[in-house]
């Protein structure tokens, strides 16, 4: 463990680290700004901003990788060039607003520039958000090519209570395991290319327009109360079963993007691709990807009805796990990690004839769990509000904080009408069994 003032070595970006890398750069050759998250935390009474200060400083010391930027070497692996940073506290700043002003800002600060991971500087920033006298919400804003969901919940953990060690560390694997023979790659990696093989017959299409560039991140957050919360649950019992949780909201979404599709293209059986996350076994370190991705297949018939696309989904789900088809993505993704990122999409790319899927979703259980109190105040509720890119254009998120269920609309303008947004918002309350402001 190095001692406070020591640089430490870069830190090489790894599978699903790099798939994200190249997301970003989609975004930034096509001009749709930077591939940023937003979590935020509500609370009761007066922040205490020493303390939250306090937090920022000990957390910006610690963790050299939240100033790094992320670059490819004379090897062309991208790494965090901890060796470059000088450890300094995480930027924070202070807002005075009425809380229906909350989700604006917050679209606001993900439209932004910053953090920007390609230069040297925060990668992490706190907004502590004063909504009324009594009422206050801590806002992070963060790059999804450093952080995930999971991550950032446990750094939360560690904002609450970050004690005074200082001491620089990577957070994420010091010694990775070396390179695999090409050959050896290439065999783990073809179950899942020989799954891509079939997509093209799919004819699978997303929100993206075709000719229309992308505009400004948009995001529609819906906090369920907890008495709307238990009218959901009850619902998802009677239709699928408690069991079936993430299957259950994949498919309400899924099917809300294609009520959308479908009535752009009335003559076509539209079937969607789902771009799932699933959580690595085992304790994972803090800055390298807790998640892999996998895709499924659902046809029109599979999602014509709520209960029998669960488990349709559930299904492919199983399948697609026990085919270990999640390792054969990481050993593809090991195969492209020293090519420009831009490749890491060329698969999506030439298998679904320019589109990366039909939509992302998560649903990410419970928000940060053990964090009830920040610096003295009450948690009340927490979520996070990510922002997507184009393809595919939208996204549909859900957490749950003791008992609230909160789901996250983000979409990029030009994919979707004002009149479609209501056709989606519709089909999720029908689904939900609740309405969808």
């Amino acid at each position: 463990m190095p001692s406070s003032g020591q640089t430490l070595p870069p830190l090489a970006a790894t599978c699903s680290d790099g798939f994200l890398f190249g997301l970003e750069s989609l975004m930034r050759r096509s001009g749709q700004g930077h591939h940023l998250a937003a979590t935020v935390v509500e609370c009761e009474g007066e922040p205490d901003l020493a303390a939250l200060r306090h937090a920022a400083d000990v957390l910006g010391h610690r963790y050299p990788v939240l100033h790094a930027r992320i670059a490819r070497g004379g090897d062309f692996i991208a790494r965090w060039r901890l060796d470059e940073v000088t450890p300094a506290p995480i930027p924070l700043e202070v807002h005075g607003i009425s809380k229906d002003a909350l989700h604006p800002l917050i679209e606001r600060l993900l439209n932004a520039r910053e953090p920007d991971v390609w230069k040297a500087g925060a990668n992490l920033r706190f907004h502590v958000v004063i909504t009324s006298p009594s009422t206050w919400t801590l806002v992070l804003i963060w790059s999804h090519s450093l952080h995930d969901a999971v991550g950032i919940d446990r750094l939360l953990l560690e904002i609450a209570t970050p004690g005074d060690d200082r001491t620089p560390r990577s957070g994420g694997v010091d010694s990775p395991a070396p390179a695999e023979p090409m050959s050896t790659l290439y065999k783990k990696a073809l179950p899942m290319i020989e799954e891509m093989r079939t997509f093209p017959a799919w004819r699978v299409r997303s929100f993206h327009r075709k000719g229309v560039d992308a505009g400004e991140s948009q995001v529609a957050v819906h906090a369920f109360d907890r008495d709307t919360t238990t009218v959901i649950r009850a619902k998802m019992a009677a239709t699928a079963g408690e069991l079936l949780l993430l299957p259950y909201f994949a498919s309400i979404a899924a099917r809300a993007v294609q009520s959308v599709i479908a009535a752009r293209h009335p003559d076509e059986q539209v079937p969607v691709l789902l771009s799932l996350p699933a959580q690595r076994a085992g304790e994972r370190p803090l800055f390298q990807n807790h998640m892999g991705v996998y895709t499924l297949l659902l046809t029109s018939e599979d999602l014509a009805e709520l209960k029998p696309a669960t488990r349709a989904l559930y299904r492919k789900s199983a399948d697609f796990m026990r085919r270990k088809l999640l390792a054969s993505m990481d050993a593809l993704m090991r195969m492209m990690e020293r090519c420009p990122s831009r490749f890491y999409n060329l698969p999506a790319f030439m298998y679904l004839k320019g589109e990366v899927c039909t939509l992302f979703h998560s649903h990410t259980g419970s928000f940060a769990p053990g964090l009830a109190m920040l610096h003295g105040s009450r948690v009340t509720n927490g979520y996070h509000v990510p922002s997507v890119c184009s393809p595919p254009g939208v996204g549909i998120f859900f957490s749950e904080y003791e008992g609230q269920l909160s789901m996250t609309l983000s979409w990029k303008d030009g994919c979707l009408s004002p009149l479609e947004l209501e056709l989606m918002k519709h089909k999720l309350a029908e689904d939900l069994g609740v309405p969808v402001p």
